[in-house]
């Protein structure tokens, strides 16, 4: 059994476990964090950050790397240049969308790091084996209408950089990223506008007040709809009230096998279930509004493996929409959306 005494003084490693894939036809995203712990008394620089992925007979597949070349050196794009003394610190993978013929069997990452005067050199690695998520509920979109993507869950998403290794964040209870496949959902017109009229109010806004229906059976887990649609958060509240006061008035649904549908920042008093009724897909269960952490009308969907924020995000693929790319329409018959996409379920 390792002690603290054994621990290594640099380690790398890769979460969440298991490493999930979210695919479709058009690509593959490995959405994972790169956990850096440094407990020697002195702060690391990271100078390289590699890939390298493997297919199920072990053969080399491809490989990729930023490092410190260049007039603006490309390891100038990792968001993690540091890690102080003493101190842990995550990295957002900078290598999270491969070609959909790639098998991603095995990857491992190479970190190089050293100290301030170059005096002490490490190269720390992670291997990780992620696995092809494919939902056992068959998803729709949440709104029925015209959309766009507001906020998705790319590599410059807010929900995609979450980072819960803050100690300010852990002691509000936040340990993972529940938010890792998650989306902002915001009605607009035929010409891609959010609102008309004054933004300050709710009411001008298209979505506010739009139906929210379950994206598949299930079982409601969860119900609030008692906040305000008043656009303001006080982060403080968290510490009395929980992590879930970030979404206002929310709903879960249970849809089974570990799979949780969580349908954020809903409308005051819209919901139209109770904890413990059975849902159908395409149900009314509430309406768009603006509680909690919300900047303006909009619906925060995610798919996630329990409840509360204690859980961790799930890939999620939608059946049966359009793609609104300007005059013309693109039929999906499954596939995810991305941040930007204008979507309209049919």
């Amino acid at each position: 059994m390792m002690t603290a005494a054994d621990a290594p003084d640099v380690s790398v490693h890769v979460s969440p476990q298991p490493a999930l894939i979210s695919a479709d036809a058009s690509g593959q995203s490995l959405s994972v964090d790169l956990i850096i712990e440094n407990r020697m008394a002195e702060a690391l620089d990271v100078d390289e950050v590699q890939v390298s992925v493997f297919d199920r007979s072990g053969k080399l597949v491809l490989r990729k790397f930023i490092d410190g070349n260049g007039t603006r050196p490309s390891i100038r794009t990792a968001d993690v240049s540091e890690v102080p003394a003493g101190a842990t610190s995550l990295l957002f993978n900078p290598f999270h969308e491969f070609a959909p013929d790639v098998d991603l069997h095995t990857v491992q990452f190479d970190l190089k790091l050293s100290s301030k005067d170059g005096s002490r050199r490490n190269t720390e690695s992670a291997i990780v084996k992620p696995e092809v998520y494919r939902a056992k509920a068959r998803l729709i979109l949440p709104i029925q209408r015209r959309m766009i993507v507001y906020d998705g869950h790319d590599f410059y998403a807010h929900h995609r950089r979450w980072d819960y290794t803050i100690p300010g964040l852990q002691q509000l209870g936040f340990r993972t990223n529940f938010m890792r496949y998650s989306y902002d959902f915001v009605p607009v017109d035929e010409d891609g506008n959010m609102s008309s009229g004054p933004k300050e109010k709710n009411e001008s806004w298209f979505g506010f007040g739009t139906p929210v229906r379950a994206v598949a059976d299930g079982v409601v887990a969860a119900v609030v709809d008692s906040a305000p649609d008043d656009r303001t958060f006080d982060p403080a509240t968290i510490a009395t009230d929980g992590p879930m006061k970030i979404w206002g008035n929310y709903l879960v649904i249970d849809h089974g096998n570990g799979e949780h549908s969580l349908y954020g920042h809903i409308q005051h008093g819209s919901s139209r279930v109770k904890v413990g009724q059975k849902v159908r897909k395409g149900d009314a269960i509430a309406a768009i509004g603006a509680s909690g952490s919300s900047m303006f009308p909009h619906l925060h969907f995610e798919m996630q493996t329990g409840v509360d924020t204690n859980s961790e995000g799930l890939p999620s693929v939608f059946e049966q929409y359009d793609r609104v790319l300007g005059s013309r329409r693109v039929r999906v018959k499954s596939g995810r959306v991305n941040s930007g996409d204008i979507v309209q379920s049919r």
